[in-house]
């Protein structure tokens, strides 16, 4: 994997990355990015773009609408160095309250709350319509490192990819359940097949086996079951 800063980072920014690329094992190049601040290059040759932002830019990119074409170009963008780009995330580096405080001496009776109205937006903004991740560390060069470290490490890992581990959506099983019940239970746990979806196949298969072995012919004769859920369903057990 490799780690690579964009050169007109600060050196703080530039020696905290080198560090952590040290500590990890990681390849490390600083030069001129076309998009973000720092990408990470997985094993698989694909690119994770990080965009850091200080308070004070990242408001002034607010306003002046730089931000918003920042982030068009990440999502319209395939490739970077002529490597895939797998993700994009924004970094907020910093706090509020210096940028507050500096607003407070200059107008100690201001209201806020246009100024957090903004923010606020701004920040659903990023999220929702540019489908855009944030992550928020203290201005701090402890914290800096651990977010790429971390970040390094999970995508290593393989961890931002993962579906959601079963026991945080699924009911835990109450005990002496019906049988009927229990097959619903384990053929629901099924990508695909739900609560619903599962009831309706037993009832006209009967038996988990009788789903399991179905063609996909036979899968469509269940009602509310079209080729293509069929097609999937049989995909799940061959």
């Amino acid at each position: 994997m490799k780690l690579i800063v964009d050169n007109r980072e600060s050196n703080a920014i530039i020696n905290s990355a080198r560090e952590v690329a040290q500590e990890a094992g990681l390849a490390f190049r600083v030069q001129q990015l076309p998009l973000g601040d720092f990408i990470i290059i997985d094993q698989n040759d694909q690119v994770i773009i990080i965009e850091r932002k200080r308070v004070n830019d990242f408001i002034s990119s607010i306003r002046s609408n730089r931000l918003w074409q920042q982030l068009l170009n990440f999502m319209k963008t395939d490739q970077i160095l002529g490597f895939p780009i797998k993700r994009h995330m924004l970094l907020f580096h910093g706090t509020y309250g210096e940028y507050l405080s500096s607003l407070q001496e200059i107008n100690p009776n201001g209201d806020l709350s246009s100024f957090w109205g903004q923010i606020v937006g701004a920040q659903q903004e990023i999220l929702f319509v540019y489908n855009t991740p944030i992550v928020f560390i203290e201005d701090d060069a402890d914290a800096f490192k651990s977010f790429l470290r971390i970040t390094a490490k999970r995508e290593e890992q393989g961890k931002n990819d993962n579906l959601p581990k079963g026991r945080w959506y699924r009911k835990p099983k109450r005990s002496m359940l019906p049988e009927k019940d229990q097959k619903s239970y384990v053929l629901a746990s099924i990508p695909l097949i739900g609560d619903s979806l599962a009831k309706i196949l037993l009832d006209h298969f009967r038996t988990i086996r009788g789903i399991a072995t179905a063609s996909i012919n036979q899968l469509q004769q269940v009602p509310g079951i079209g080729k293509k859920k069929a097609e999937r369903i049989y995909a799940i057990f061959h």
